[in-house]
């Protein structure tokens, strides 16, 4: 997902195609450097028992390091500890906004609950956040936060934990929520909860069939990958220590070093094993620079080459694409600081053109080695979008969506390229079914299904000089306006489709 990861460093509104995007901006500034700063200062200060400083001072250091789980707990044992001590959830004021970006909220929801860390709407509040933010940047590890988090919400609504009795519609906002970070253990637990609140619920009961589907699919392919869960990398208190070291080699090489240097003697004593191979190429990622990043992938293609295990292939594409994503991310913050360099646009431009070719073929590649995996056909779609391919990314979006976790998703894209093609009425369908399978209108991809399916009516009313059409695309236009009127040109779409109401004249 290399090329759809945001700008962590700056607005990322704008996108490589040239198109738009609905999404919240994501403007923090990454620094493990003043993280860590902020983090040991949060150290000293939880150990001097001033709590609300060091929560302070964790959700600072968390602005730049936001999918830092290990602070994540820290935060939270803080925490308790001050809610132990006598602490008071924030006053009639509230807590205050941390930022815009949804980072900042999510951050924002966690301040929240560490003044009040019972507080099961904040759990959930903090958890959408970062599922959210997980669909924007899924190269960072959000989904691992929300996962932790929603695990903690999830517990406490089956227990009451905050002296309150479990929530129906809490337990519905879970399954979802654990379903897009594909985390199926939780959502079956979640929806199983749901089904003991209202055991007559047929759909509901549908609903467990279909995630119990899923949740044995997805075991089944990241078995096949020699995949784990969540943190599941972490084993044994010796591989922790070395994890750690990592962590902290922000603040020296040496530790860096050291762990590179531990894990390349153990690959020397035996060049065959593939698992202490793996372990290199995990340390060596850990610096995200150039040239340890290329002799990982170095290493993947040695692997592949010996093995023929195909999922080396992929790691080792993967990096590139991470790779050659930052080098783009650098380019466009060089680009906005100097919009009329002709040369610097043309570098971008081309650096667009050849990371979206490559993409091109190491997922059609990828397609052609698992065929039956219908979120790769989805991967693949989106490039062949980007690219113009729109006839072969039809052909992706239409097997895609028949995979639960992906329906949505590709239902929107397969809308888009329908009214790229022109075929309004193929393209009013599908967006409408996308929009009623999606459980929000205001999140992100739920004002994009709802902008798409205006501008849908909106060329159907103007061809087929259809009051009926123009008043669902005024409808659709208000929602997003009152929603959100910032979002996109929504106030000139307003104005759009009331002009068109007025020429078009009384029904």
């Amino acid at each position: 997902m290399a090329f759809f990861s945001k700008n962590k460093s700056q607005n990322t509104a704008d996108e490589p195609s040239g198109g738009s995007s609905g999404k919240s901006k994501s403007t923090f500034q990454r620094s493990d450097k003043k993280a860590q700063a902020f983090f040991r200062h949060a150290e000293t200060t939880a150990e001097a028992r001033n709590y609300d400083y060091a929560v302070e001072l964790y959700i600072s250091g968390l602005r730049h390091q936001p999918d830092n789980m290990d602070r994540h707990e820290q935060l939270r044992d803080v925490a308790m500890r001050r809610k132990v001590s006598g602490g008071k959830p924030a006053g009639m004021m509230g807590v205050k906004a941390v930022g815009d970006a949804v980072a900042d909220k999510m951050l924002t929801a966690e301040k929240k609950l560490a003044l009040d860390p019972l507080n099961r709407s904040a759990m959930l509040e903090m958890m959408k956040a970062a599922v959210e933010a997980e669909a924007q940047d899924p190269d960072t590890h959000y989904g691992e936060v929300a996962y932790w988090v929603g695990a903690l919400c999830l517990e406490s609504n089956i227990q009451g934990g905050d002296g309150k009795k479990p929530d129906f519609k809490t337990f519905l906002e879970l399954r979802e929520l654990f379903r897009q970070v594909e985390s199926f253990d939780k959502a079956v637990e979640a929806c199983k909860h749901a089904i003991r609140l209202k055991p007559n619920d047929r759909n509901l009961l549908q609903d467990l069939k279909d995630l119990e589907a899923e949740q044995y699919s997805h075991k089944s392919s990241t078995a096949a990958e020699g995949e784990g869960g969540f943190r599941a990398n972490i084993q044994g208190s010796e591989e922790q220590a070395l994890q750690q070291a990592a962590l902290s080699s922000n603040q020296s090489g040496d530790a860096f070093e050291k762990l590179v240097s531990t894990r390349r003697a153990e690959l020397e004593e035996d060049p065959e094993d593939l698992d202490k191979l793996t372990k290199l190429v995990e340390a060596l990622l850990k610096k995200e620079a150039s040239d340890t990043e290329r002799e990982a992938v170095g290493l993947l293609e040695r692997a592949y080459e010996q093995s023929g295990q195909y999922k080396f292939k992929v790691r080792a594409g993967d990096i590139k694409m991470r790779n050659s994503n930052r080098g783009l991310r650098k380019l466009r913050a060089d680009l906005k600081a100097s919009p009329d360099n002709a040369e610097l646009k043309a570098k971008y431009e081309n650096a667009v053109r050849k990371l979206l070719a490559f993409e091109l073929r190491e997922f059609a590649e990828r397609v052609e080695k698992y065929p039956t995996d219908l979120g790769l056909k989805f991967d693949l779609g989106k490039r062949q979008f980007l690219a113009g391919q729109t006839d072969d990314a039809i052909t992706s979006f239409q097997q895609a969506k028949a995979e639960p976790r992906r329906k949505t998703q590709a239902l929107h894209f397969l809308g888009k390229a329908y009214l790229r093609k022109q075929w309004i009425d193929e393209a009013i369908e599908t967006l409408s079914e996308g929009r009623d399978k999606h459980p929000r209108d205001d999140d992100a991809l739920g004002k994009e299904l709802r902008y798409d399916l205006m501008l849908a009516y909106l060329d159907q009313a103007r061809k087929t000089r259809s009051t009926e059409q123009a008043q669902e695309a005024r409808k659709l236009a208000s929602e997003i306006l009152q929603t959100d009127i910032t979002y996109r040109d929504i106030r000139q779409r307003v104005d759009e489709v009331r002009a068109l109401l007025d020429e078009l004249g009384p029904a």
